[in-house]
């Protein structure tokens, strides 16, 4: 849901005169940085738990 908004806004931006260009790149690559940066805290809470127990998640203690 959030993305369509975001494309609703950037679609509108660009369609207007004198659109810039620029500002609609860099809003894109800040959008790509923050879904990258997502991706990372979810491999962090993936490892953290391993760190601590050493068991892979889903794995049993023996």
């Amino acid at each position: 849901m959030m993305r369509s908004a975001f494309d609703e806004q950037l679609i509108e931006m660009l369609g207007k005169p004198g659109a810039d260009g620029e500002y609609a790149g860099d809003l894109l690559m800040i959008a790509k940085y923050f879904e990258r940066i997502g991706d990372h805290a979810v491999n962090i809470t993936k490892w953290v738990p391993f760190s601590v127990t050493g068991n892979k998640e889903g794995q049993q203690e023996d």
